[in-house]
């Protein structure tokens, strides 16, 4: 099943790429803004004036918050529609692809995206009775609208995106449990999901790491958010990349950044962060190494 004309009679503008896209490093025209707490992102007000596919899979659970426009998603066996003003609960590790479009007379696709984390959830759930004869729900992604708690947590995720407030470790598990009420609300059978969070999962190692090895992280991070230890995380990864995690991600945020000032005419200074790496120089000189020339010779290629 793939995108076609018929799925989508919107009339879209097409706009010149400049920057990447939330979670994922594809060129687009965005304004994004992010809240994170100790190294975790929690969440992002984003409006991408690019309409463009995109594959999908999250190492979190997500809750997505159409401002404007409309969110696709693409499942192996399904296609969900969320509209202006609709909410989607994407389960993690959830593989399919997303379209961003907006009609030719708005200027842009507007979301608000809340990350749903484990350790949270797991706090968080104790608090929830489990009630009996709620059948398994085995719905990959979750539509809502009119939805009046969920409303009210965008609203407040509004004002920690715009700056004038500070988030901590409490108040996110005070929005995530407004978020878990919000989503429970209309549909009791998801609690079965929320209390599967108990039990470590663990994520398919070669679709976390191509779809989040852009992120400055610490390895202990990656092998976290996967559903490992460090040890088994380096032990998987040369598994399935024989190679070592340090030296495969070079690698990667390399041919990227490459690819970036190439094809998209991007400068060293204007990416290197964006790749990866926290320091220019460090950037070049690992480009040099990988490459054999500076990135400035790319640029003016």
């Amino acid at each position: 099943m793939t995108f076609s004309d018929k799925e989508f009679k919107l009339n879209v503008t097409i706009f010149v790429t400049s920057h990447l896209d939330f979670k994922k490093m594809k060129p687009t025209i965005a304004d994004i803004k992010q809240i994170s707490c100790e190294n975790l992102h929690i969440a992002a007000m984003i409006e991408s004036q690019l309409c463009t596919e995109r594959d999908m899979y999250f190492p979190a659970n997500y809750l997505v918050m159409v401002e404007q426009g409309v969110y696709t998603i693409e499942t192996e066996d399904k296609i969900y529609v969320v509209n202006e003003g609709e909410f989607a609960f994407i389960r993690k590790y959830t593989q399919g692809k997303i379209l961003k479009t907006h009609n030719e007379d708005q200027k842009s696709f507007k979301d608000i995206v809340f990350v749903l984390q484990d350790d949270f959830i797991k706090e968080i759930i104790r608090d929830f009775e489990l009630p009996e004869n709620i059948l398994p729900c085995t719905e990959q992604i979750v539509k809502y609208k009119n939805n009046y708690i969920l409303e009210g947590l965008k609203q407040s995720l509004s004002v920690y995106l715009s700056g004038i407030e500070q988030i901590d470790k409490t108040l996110i598990s005070l929005k995530t449990k407004e978020a878990l009420i919000g989503i429970l609300k209309d549909n009791r059978n998801l609690i079965h999901i929320f209390n599967e969070f108990s039990e470590p999962q663990k994520a398919d190692l070669f679709q976390f790491m191509e779809h989040n090895f852009m992120y400055n992280l610490p390895l202990e991070t990656f092998a976290k958010n996967t559903g490992r230890s460090l040890s088994t995380f380096n032990r998987d990864f040369r598994d399935v990349f024989q190679l070592s995690p340090s030296k495969w991600l070079k690698k990667k945020r390399l041919d990227l950044a490459k690819q970036l000032m190439t094809i998209y005419d991007r400068k060293a200074s204007d990416i290197y962060l964006e790749v990866g790496f926290e320091d220019l120089a460090h950037f070049s000189r690992s480009f040099k190494s990988q490459f054999g020339i500076n990135p400035s010779e790319i640029a003016s290629a």
